[in-house]
């Protein structure tokens, strides 16, 4: 019972477009709406998208690149901040934080198919 759940828990860290599916399709179950489940399922991927993101560049190019995740996280958050404060003049937590997700999916998932398309061409051509 235990490997099965690790199996399942290591399918949807590997292959997180399969977790988007599956969270879009219970938060529309949950939701009823199609722009709230689409909001919900891609901030609950962003996670699942930075461990795939890192166990890919440890297979890609076998060095650890956490710290420099960490610090394009942080850079995300920070000007998810900053262009709140200039839009609103006032900083509320929350709201910038779903900005920061919204922001971080789009440009991990970005991040994630490249390299999956540079693993891809690597293993193909060498």
């Amino acid at each position: 019972m235990i490997d099965v759940f690790i199996y399942i828990v290591a399918l949807l860290v590997t292959v997180p477009v399969l977790f988007l599916f599956i969270s879009y399709f219970i938060a529309m179950k949950w939701h009823r709406l199609k722009k709230k489940a689409v909001r919900q399922s891609t901030q609950s991927t962003v996670p699942f998208l930075v461990l795939a993101i890192h166990i890919l560049l440890l297979v890609l190019f076998e060095e650890n690149f956490v710290s420099w995740i960490i610090i394009f996280l942080l850079v995300i958050l920070s000007l998810s901040v900053i262009i709140q404060y200039k839009i609103y003049e006032e900083i509320q937590l929350r709201r910038a934080f779903k900005g920061f997700l919204r922001l971080s999916f789009l440009l991990l998932l970005m991040v994630y198919v490249g390299l999956i398309v540079y693993g891809l061409v690597d293993s193909v051509f060498l």
